[in-house]
């Protein structure tokens, strides 16, 4: 009985460590919840398999829990490959240790895209000083392109978040485009990408941003060169049609980028910080 219990052991400890030597292999691709999770695994879970078969380790997406927690994750190197947008990139680059860059994201064959500031068709806001007085749904604290972007564009206008009549940060994208479509809010900012795949003959742009370099995905950087330059090649070189268009109907691919991309979002961050309370 005794060398029974003991092979049961010795068993169920090889089972454990084969467990663990597993999830060690496993590389993981986290995202900010700037879509819910199942839409995130929905977009993602093909580019997955993609770099699983291409590299030969198995990739998993994990979505963060909030913007804050995904920043924290990514700047400790609890996640292998990060996505990010400009803001969340040069706030991290500050904080923590540089993250490499491992490629930028191409819509319609162009390494930049645009924030939108919407309103609900018909509405009377007519230009971004008509917003003095008026309830604006922004993202995340964090999210460069449904608070940074557009808070900058009003700053830039001589207005603060001071004169509007109420403002809040929702959780998502999504929660911003339709707070503004089922009228919480009279105007709201989210991504160009998000607004052209949401868009309702009820919802009108007010105005676009400037154009700005687009998310990325970084690695942590300890990671071994030659999976960065594998993990690189592979988002570089890929052309298949269905996994682009799950991510987004405009996405084209992946290209090369470098820190220089994203100096005006340095810029920008450092006149929104304080507003926000950011660090």
């Amino acid at each position: 009985m005794c060398i029974l219990k003991n092979t049961l052991r010795i068993v169920a400890l090889t089972v454990l460590f084969a467990t663990l030597m597993l999830a060690q292999g496993t590389l993981k691709i986290g995202f900010m919840p700037y879509l819910s999770s199942t839409a995130l695994l929905s977009k993602y879970q093909p580019l997955a398999e993609y770099l699983s078969k291409i590299v030969g380790k198995e990739f998993e997406v994990v979505v963060a829990k909030d913007y804050k927690n995904h920043i924290e994750s990514c700047g400790e190197e609890k996640i292998d490959i990060c996505f990010l947008g400009g803001s969340p990139y040069i706030i991290i680059n500050k904080n923590y240790t540089k993250k490499p860059i491992l490629a930028g994201f191409e819509f319609n064959n162009r390494a930049t895209f645009r924030s939108v500031i919407f309103v609900k068709k018909n509405s009377p806001i007519k230009d971004l000083k008509s917003l003095e007085g008026k309830r604006v749904a922004f993202g995340s604290v964090n999210s460069t392109l449904s608070t940074h972007i557009p808070l900058y564009m009003l700053m830039e206008l001589g207005l603060s978040l001071d004169v509007l009549k109420q403002y809040k940060h929702l959780r998502n994208h999504e929660n911003v485009y339709y707070g503004v479509l089922y009228g919480d809010f009279d105007a709201g900012a989210v991504a160009e990408e998000i607004f052209n795949e949401l868009q309702s003959e009820n919802i009108s742009v007010l105005q676009y941003s400037k154009e700005v370099a687009t998310h990325l995905f970084v690695a942590r950087s300890n990671m071994d060169q030659k999976l960065f330059q594998e993990i690189q090649h592979a988002l570089i070189s890929l052309d298949d049609t269905e996994i682009l268009g799950a991510i987004n109907p405009n996405l084209t691919g992946f290209v090369k980028a470098q820190e220089s991309d994203y100096s005006y979002h340095k810029q920008m961050i450092d006149a929104v910080s304080p507003l926000l309370g950011l660090e």
